[in-house]
């Protein structure tokens, strides 16, 4: 591999309290989904809790309103799973054949690829011959003697040391998992086909392409014999990259058409064999290679896809190839873990989110396994990390952040899998959706944010509420059929970060109020597409833009890129690119639940859209989540505290509550100041808050707050302060919210000195 940097996750700029959800849903027949269960995995980024089983959450009668909220729709599918895995080195089939025994080689093997019993890697991409990892050096399947060049027929030509331990573990991959796929590609030729006469850098003699394409065609019947499949290949790893220091070799795209076109193609083809060729096996910021190779049509007509790396350029760029070419599918096939990316879990598995989210069909890491020197290497990269840890001395092996990253989609995502629709990144909130052969359905969710986040799941007309630790992922997993379509409804706010499509954009963080992420990079063309939204009665929208350029248009147009023109929206100069105004147009012709289109002429950023109108009426009843703490748990809330203090000071109990079961309690033996709160979107109106308390007296401050409603100034109640309450509930209420933002977030505060108590139950929020 050519390490040149690794693209750092998306990142988000937090809120301190409030968390709005993208988007919100039109409900217009029974929750017949309603009941079923989803099971619920977490990881902990300090691998304390690692793959652990959580207690499984119910999907009930719709109650996302007014939460940050992930909208997961199966009627809308993506690109169907190939696999994921990483790659079985000389290195990494080195360590566990010659340094396990042979119980914990078995032990190895079965956490790496049973779906059951371990994670289920299902997909190895195979160096042909020796890489940079390659614990004997360099060798190749036919090699020659030093200054002899012609092999015409490739008499010489053995799997000999694939067969003394790769392919062996290939088989036992593949018994225990039947649905591994394998996919091969050189580093290098043998050296004798280059114009250096070496593995090591140096070009593809133009004479040696028709024993170059034999040469492909005898390693994938070579490897069917002895048991193992080749499902695809590409012809050069990384073919921009060459050095002196370990195989690689030159290939520039023109050459790469020429071998294709003439050699390779026609070799598999007159032979039979079926594996799939993918063009190019290199960075994102290089597209122009693989159109180069789909510009011609006789090499177009033998690539089944690309394959991409992430050591250069942008996750989008493989949305930009699949839209230019959509026939042809889309291969992540490397990016590995090492000790220069900074927070390798997030880097991991907020990655393998996004290239999931731009059509890739796989992800595909680098080693399998290496030692604690992170080798044996054989001239390359020396500060990669595989998904296990081998000691050579003890014999024993371990399993990297990287493991657990991948485990949570690979042992949930089976391949034949297809992604389906799901609300993209909104406050620190990473996830991607699929659905797998069986029905059964797969969420993975990733909190980027230091502090724990509650969140609601919505699937048709059914939901859930869940609180994902800080820095966690989460993976559920359900069965059922979605009862109904899944609309956006209109009153909500519209974060441009959440679309389900796009071309020619890329999210970046924002400075615009509220943090998070925007579209930016646009240019004439770039568009976004939200799926289902409902827009009944909309007559208007406002467009918060940020432009650095020159002045340019925003179209909004319904059922794709060139349908009705609905309304435009002005974005010019504003005087930089994190300079946000809010620009506002009519809308005529909307109606229906429709897919909006959002086209851009020009470059711009796009914060979050919101609609004038609209069907929706105003919400109605309680819209906080768990407002009398009946789940027995936080659900729903969140915690603030001081950093200098050590824990937060509130629970759930069952003791004396005001109704019900339950009631939540502040209380510490010390000292201490404790927010419990939570923040819900609601359409701009005016609101009431309200909560009953109970307190044993003595505080500095005991009172109900709200904040970040769009008013500047946080609001506050009556402050009980010292006043004690120990046996009456007292009602604290805050009338005349006036909510400009589409945001509230309603809080409980005690400033208490040590062992004072307070007890909160019925925290209510209703429009007036």
């Amino acid at each position: 591999m050519m390490k040149r940097g690794f693209p750092g996750p998306a990142r988000f700029l937090r809120s301190s309290l409030v968390a709005v959800p993208l988007a919100g849903l039109a409900i217009s027949a029974p929750a017949l989904a309603a009941g079923e269960t989803a099971n619920v995995w977490l990881t902990r980024k300090d691998l304390s809790q690692a793959l652990q089983p959580q207690g499984n959450v119910v999907f009930g009668a719709d109650a996302s309103a007014g939460q940050t909220t992930i909208y997961v729709d199966e009627k809308v599918t993506y690109q169907t799973m190939d696999g994921i895995g990483a790659s079985l080195t000389d290195s990494s089939a080195w360590l566990i054949k010659n340094k396990l025994s042979a119980a914990n080689q078995t032990a190895v093997m079965t956490k790496l690829f049973d779906p059951v019993n371990g994670i289920g890697v299902s997909w190895l991409r195979q160096p042909m011959g020796a890489s940079d990892f390659s614990s004997r050096g360099n060798y190749s399947y036919d090699d020659m003697p030093a200054g002899q060049r012609d092999d015409t027929n490739l008499s010489r030509f053995s799997l000999a040391h694939d067969q003394q331990y790769i392919i062996p573990l290939v088989k036992q991959a593949l018994s225990l998992n039947p649905q591994l796929k394998v996919m091969i590609s050189p580093w290098s030729p043998p050296g004798w086909m280059k114009a250096n006469d070496s593995m090591n850098g140096g070009t593809l003699n133009t004479s040696a392409y028709g024993q170059f394409a034999l040469y492909f065609a005898k390693t994938i019947k070579g490897y069917e014999a002895a048991g193992v499949p080749i499902y695809a290949l590409t012809i050069q790893n990384e073919p921009l990259h060459q050095t002196s220091g370990y195989p690689t070799m030159y290939l520039p795209a023109a050459e790469a058409n020429n071998f294709i076109k003439y050699n390779l193609g026609p070799t598999l083809a007159n032979q039979g064999l079926k594996t799939k060729v993918l063009g190019y096996d290199h960075n994102w910021d290089q597209p122009g290679y693989i159109q180069t190779l789909y510009s011609d049509a006789s090499t177009y007509g033998y690539l089944a896809g690309s394959a991409w790396h992430f050591y250069g350029g942008n996750v989008e760029t493989m949305s930009d190839i699949h839209y230019q070419y959509p026939e042809k599918d889309v291969y992540f096939t490397e990016g590995s873990s090492g000790t220069w990316i900074t927070n390798l879990f997030e880097a991991n598995i907020t990655n393998e989110i996004s290239i999931f989210r731009n059509w890739a069909k796989t992800y595909t890491d680098w080693n399998i396994a290496l030692d604690t020197n992170r080798g044996p290497i054989n001239g390359g990269c020396a500060t990669c990390l595989g998904l296990v840890t081998i000691n050579q001395s003890t014999g024993q092996a371990t399993y990297t952040s990287t493991y657990y990253a991948m485990g949570h989609i690979s042992k949930f995502v089976v391949p034949g899998a297809k992604r389906i629709a799901s609300t993209g990144f909104t406050k620190g909130l990473f996830n991607v959706a699929f659905k797998n052969p069986d029905g059964s359905k797969s969420l993975i969710v990733y909190n980027q944010n230091g502090a724990n986040t509650p969140f609601a799941v919505k699937w048709g007309n059914a939901s859930f509420n869940y609180t994902i630790p800080a820095t966690s992922i989460v993976t559920f997993k359900w069965a059922g059929t979605q009862a109904t379509d899944t609309a956006i409804r209109s009153s909500e706010r519209l974060q441009a970060s959440s679309y389900h499509e796009g071309r020619g954009v890329r999210l970046e963080a924002t400075t615009d109020a509220g943090g998070g992420q925007a579209i930016g990079f646009t240019s004439s063309g770039s568009f976004l597409r939200f799926e289902n939204v409902d827009l009944t009665n909309v007559t208007s929208v406002s467009a918060r833009v940020a432009n650095g350029g020159s002045n340019t248009t925003i179209e909004l147009r319904a059922d794709s890129v060139t349908g009705p023109l609905l309304g435009t929206v002005a974005a010019n100069v504003t005087g930089g690119w994190q300079t946000w105004v809010t620009n506002t147009a009519s809308l005529t012709g909307a109606s229906g639940v429709r897919d909006l289109f959002v086209v851009f002429r020009g470059s711009t950023n796009l914060n979050w859209l919101q609609f004038g109108g609209g069907s929706t009426p105003p919400p109605t009843g309680n819209l906080l989540a768990n407002p009398g703490f009946e789940e027995g748990s936080l659900s729903g809330w969140s915690d603030w505290h001081p950093t200098t203090q050590a824990a937060a000071a509130h629970q759930v109990d069952s003791d004396t509550p005001r109704a019900s079961s339950f009631k939540l309690t502040h209380y510490a033996s010390g000292a201490y100041q404790q927010t419990t709160y939570q923040g819900v979107s609601v359409p701009n109106g005016t609101y009431r808050a309200s909560v009953w308390v109970r307190s044993g007296g003595g505080q500095k401050n005991l009172r109900l707050e709200v904040s970040n409603h769009g008013g500047g100034t946080t609001l506050y109640s009556t402050d009980l302060g010292a006043t004690a309450y120990p046996s009456t509930w007292t009602q604290l209420t805050i009338n005349n919210i006036a909510v400009t933002s589409g945001t509230v977030t309603v809080g409980i505060h005690s400033n208490a000195n040590a062992g004072n108590w307070a007890a909160f139950d019925d925290v209510e929020l209703t429009r007036q």
